[in-house]
């Protein structure tokens, strides 16, 4: 009696199998892969920080003034009831969105120390050449 043996190219070439990775057939695989790399490629290009990233850094910078042990205690209470009202909360946030870079807010997020924030501001966005203001100089007669 001979036992009946099922060939090793059967597991392989089953329907189920086989069709995972025919890309040909269907576009499925290819469209999940194009859809994650256009994510991350405009997640790389991303200069502009979002709202919660402004909020955060906010926070995070209003921490660091009730942390700092080099300001006068009255110094740190100013700073902290003009920075936490409501609409002056709002209007920093705003701004941050409007006129920080990402590598900006996120330098401040990563500093530990108030004194620190100054560093950040060396990667804010550079003003155009053409931008600057003009002295005018008095006609020659």
């Amino acid at each position: 009696m001979r036992k009946r043996l099922l060939p090793l190219t059967t597991t392989l070439t089953s329907k189920r199998f086989g069709n995972s990775f025919r890309i040909g057939r269907s576009g499925r695989l290819t469209s999940a892969f194009l859809l994650c790399a256009l994510f991350l490629v405009s997640n790389c290009r991303r200069t502009k920080p979002s709202l919660e990233e402004c909020s955060d850094a906010h926070i995070h910078i209003s921490k660091l003034i009730a942390n700092d042990e080099t300001m006068s205690k009255q110094v740190q209470a100013l700073m902290l009831r003009s920075v936490l009202k409501p609409e002056t909360s709002e209007a920093i946030i705003r701004s941050c969105v409007e006129n920080k870079t990402l590598l900006q807010v996120q330098c401040e997020l990563s500093k530990q120390k108030f004194s620190e924030l100054q560093e950040c501001k060396k990667l804010g966005i550079p003003e155009p050449v053409g931008s600057a203001p003009e002295k005018s100089e008095p006609l020659a007669k």
